[in-house]
């Protein structure tokens, strides 16, 4: 799959009076207005009937007209960017099958709804070429006469004027764009048109939504507010994953660890079998994204704390890029899976009309602070005991306790008020303890691989230098251990003072 085409663009209304102006003489930094053909755009577009792609800004069309000819575009969201940004993926292809590798991009967001034609557009696009000092391309300014089309009955006409940046930013189509008002257009929602055409049903809000609790609302609701968060974040990061991008994994697997950590901090307040079920399927998708996580770990600490090792330490690092590309096979199959699916409908379903038991209907000020306390107990049971001679097991057992609380404090944070913030710094020194405990498991991991490929017979070289790298393991263990009690002293305070 060919990597996808960032697209930067603002949008404007435009009368059927509005004529576009000459851009070359107002200071913008444009020198010439080069025209471009006409050209004639038919577009089909591609959704659920209910709209979830168009609901959560994302477009699926085939399209004939191009000058690069007919050809699929999926416009997805960009992570951290508002809509005036979306990545471009095309994708050659008949005009009545849609590709396979686009249609797994959105099956986080249509789940099992099928994918079916819902609008059909034509254009009429006049285009020029906004071009700098030596005739450096700084935009292109495309005049779109559109209409909308029911077969062949036309049910709707707008004009739009689409401003789309040639740069890395949109810093330099502002000003362009405040010529273009003062010459009579209107400054647009950075819609597509598709949302346009499809009228306020595609601007509803999408089935996964953030959720407000207040101290004062049932405990249910932040419940309900907890696995809204996870999911749109596990969702939100499933394209990237499927295409290989290692922050998209990561930010997946965080997702279902949190949602999993959500379900047993809210335990006493859902339905025991309706949670345990859930907590099973993300624990069945989160052990596969972990195959893949933990090698990229691995292999990116290597990649500093081992690069004076090879080549002799070479084989290794191959074993594990070759568990990383057997753990993305057996990823991106269990992607593909009706079961994935299955899972991904479950938990709208739990979003919208979670199981709860009686005490999810008092209010969040009584219930929540006592599921923060039952974490915060678990953990000082073992955090307070532990030794520096202690097993590197038990250190281990820290970990995930201190990431519970985390995620729990992050979890009834925002449902109690005036106590948030303390919750966050709360939740900081967790992570803070987490990330120290982390980097002790992960050599103690690492150490524990190389003493087992030790046994194989891998050459003098390899034995030297797995040798030298068990060292640096056990010394960042030791030092792991000489700063955990700081780490947990000041985790204690912050406790002490939420």
């Amino acid at each position: 799959m060919p990597p996808p085409v960032r697209e930067r663009e603002l949008k404007l209304a435009a009368p059927g009076s509005f004529v576009v102006p000459d851009l070359t003489d107002d200071g913008l930094g444009v020198l010439a207005m080069q025209e471009l053909p006409e050209l004639t755009l038919t577009s089909t577009y591609y959704d659920s009937a209910d709209l979830r792609l168009a609901r959560s800004g994302v477009t699926l069309r085939y399209r004939t007209g191009e000058e690069t000819g007919p050809a699929w575009t999926l416009k997805l969201p960009v992570a951290g960017h508002d809509a005036l940004e979306r990545d471009e993926h095309t994708f050659q292809g008949s005009p009545d099958v849609i590709p396979l590798e686009a249609a797994e991009l959105v099956t986080a967001l249509v789940r099992s709804a099928p994918i079916q034609p819902v609008a059909s557009l034509e254009t009429r696009r006049k285009r020029w070429m906004l071009c700098g000092a030596d005739d450096e391309a700084l935009a292109e300014l495309a005049d779109d006469q559109v209409t909308v089309l029911d077969g062949t009955r036309v049910v709707a006409r707008f004009r739009e004027l689409e401003l789309e940046s040639r740069g890395p930013d949109l810093v330099a189509l502002r000003p362009i764009a405040n010529r273009l008002r003062r010459a009579g257009a209107v400054l647009a929602e950075p819609v597509p048109k598709a949302v346009r055409a499809l009228g306020p049903r595609a601007s509803a809000a999408p089935d996964v939504t953030s959720v407000e609790v207040s101290p004062d609302d049932a405990a249910a609701k932040a419940v309900q507010a907890a696995l809204s968060a996870g999911l749109a974040r596990l969702i939100a990061n499933d394209p990237p994953t499927r295409l290989g991008d290692v922050e998209g994994l990561h930010q997946m697997r965080v997702a279902t660890r949190r949602l999993r950590s959500d379900l047993r901090t809210f335990r006493p307040l859902i339905d025991e079998r309706w949670g345990r079920g859930l907590s099973d399927e993300l624990r069945w998708l989160g052990d596969r994204l972990g195959a893949v996580r933990d090698p990229d770990v691995q292999l990116g600490h290597l990649s500093g704390t081992a690069a004076d090792l090879r080549p002799g330490i070479d084989p290794y690092l191959q074993r594990l890029r070759d568990r990383q590309i057997a753990g993305r096979d057996a990823l991106l199959e269990a992607l593909r899976s009706e079961r994935y699916v299955g899972l991904l409908d479950r938990m709208v379903d739990a979003i919208r009309d979670p199981l709860v038991t009686d005490r999810a209907h008092r209010r969040s000020r009584g219930e929540l602070p006592k599921l923060l306390r039952r974490a915060w107990k678990r953990l000082d049971q073992t955090a307070s005991a532990l030794s520096a001679s202690d097993a590197e097991e038990s250190y281990h057992a820290v970990r995930i306790r201190a990431k519970r609380l985390r995620y729990a404090a992050e979890a009834i944070g925002p449902a109690l008020g005036d106590r948030a913030a303390a919750l966050a710094r709360l939740a900081a020194a967790a992570a803070d303890l987490q990330d120290l405990l982390g980097t002790m498991h992960d050599a103690v991991v690492t150490r524990i691989d190389l003493h087992a490929t030790l046994q194989e017979a891998t050459g003098p070289d390899y034995a030297f230098a797995a040798g030298r790298l068990v060292e640096r393991c056990t010394a960042a263990v030791d030092e792991g251990r000489r700063r955990y009690p700081r780490a947990w002293k000041r985790l204690l305070r912050r406790w002490r003072k939420a």
